[in-house]
């Protein structure tokens, strides 16, 4: 008895053809016949009942195919183990822009510490292709800002990882005005124009819908600024206002953050980790979905108040 002999057994108890069973296991047909044959022939019984129409397990076949079955599984798991043995495990990870990499090397860096074999490999995209990949199951977490109220996976696991508070920039023009000012209200910046960045990051979207709960119109700026970076430029010039999350705010940068409040709260940007295990086990992904965490990130401005943690469940 050997394993390949198993496998003819298996394939043909589920093809219930000599044909398709060979095809399926890339031999000739005369070849797993004789194969059977020999095994039957081991055993001291037939396994099949074989007519010029059909193949069929004989009752001795039926009591036996069960631990076939059990057999072929254990030698698959077991040569499974071998080629992990040494390999890291490649975990696909989307990031939205306005994470960045450093707060995701904080995120998984429990995750890593765990298990020395583990390899996050980052894609960086617009939260848009990233849910597609995500429906696609090309990746296996997404981290980046999200609107809960309006966006959804299904069979998706979320859970917010951090938050950091969103501060005002404000044009060149009016900087005088806000000079001494240790906080702002959405309302009394409502009129300015803001330049916003491309919604590929989720921040314009967080932004709006601030605006949108303070029952106040968002005046965007009619172009579009490419980065962080430009936005804050583009205020020096005067073309309008920004908001910002904190650790987007340049170490260059010399003109005032303001924190913004939003109903006597500090407004905040939520990160999210949005998961499932479409490329990698199961046990797995839950097992790094569990040391998801983000105490502190690299925040560049000096007068930028601490970011404050959160690991609330979001499902």
């Amino acid at each position: 008895m050997n394993l390949q002999q198993l496998r003819y057994v298996r394939a043909l108890a589920e093809e219930g053809s000599f044909v398709a069973a060979a095809s399926r296991c890339a031999v000739t047909q005369p070849t797993l016949s004789n194969g059977i044959a020999q095994l039957e022939a081991d055993l001291g019984h037939r396994i099949f009942r074989r007519t010029t129409r059909s193949v069929a397990l004989t009752a001795y076949g039926e009591r036996i195919l069960p631990a076939v079955l059990d057999a072929l599984k254990a030698f698959e798991r077991v040569r499974d183990l071998a080629k992990q043995t040494g390999k890291a495990q490649h975990v696909s990870v989307g990031l939205s822009p306005c994470v960045g990499i450093r707060m995701a090397e904080v995120a998984f860096e429990p995750a890593k510490a765990q298990r020395a074999d583990l390899e996050i490999v980052y894609r960086e995209s617009n939260l848009a292709e990233l849910c597609d990949l995500m429906r696609r199951s090309q990746i296996d977490i997404i981290l980046s800002p999200l609107d809960t109220r309006s966006q959804a996976l299904p069979d998706c696991m979320v859970q917010r990882i951090y938050s950091e508070p969103l501060l005002f920039i404000p044009r060149k023009e009016v900087r005088e005005k806000w000079a001494h000012a240790s906080h702002v209200t959405v309302r009394e910046i409502a009129e300015e124009q803001f330049v916003l960045v491309p919604n590929a990051c989720g921040l314009a979207q967080v932004t709006k819908r601030l605006f949108d709960d303070n029952c106040c119109t968002l005046n965007r700026y009619l172009g579009e600024a490419s980065s962080y970076s430009v936005v804050e430029e583009w205020s020096d010039m005067g073309l309008g206002s920004g908001i910002l999350p904190a650790s987007k705010i340049s170490m260059s940068s010399r003109h005032p953050a303001i924190p913004i409040l939003d109903d006597g709260q500090p407004a905040k940007i939520d990160y999210f980790a949005v998961g499932k295990p479409n490329t990698i086990p199961t046990a797995l992904f839950n097992e790094i979905w569990e040391t998801l965490q983000v105490e502190t990130v690299p925040t560049s401005h000096k007068h930028v108040p601490a970011p404050v943690s959160a690991f609330d469940w979001c499902l």
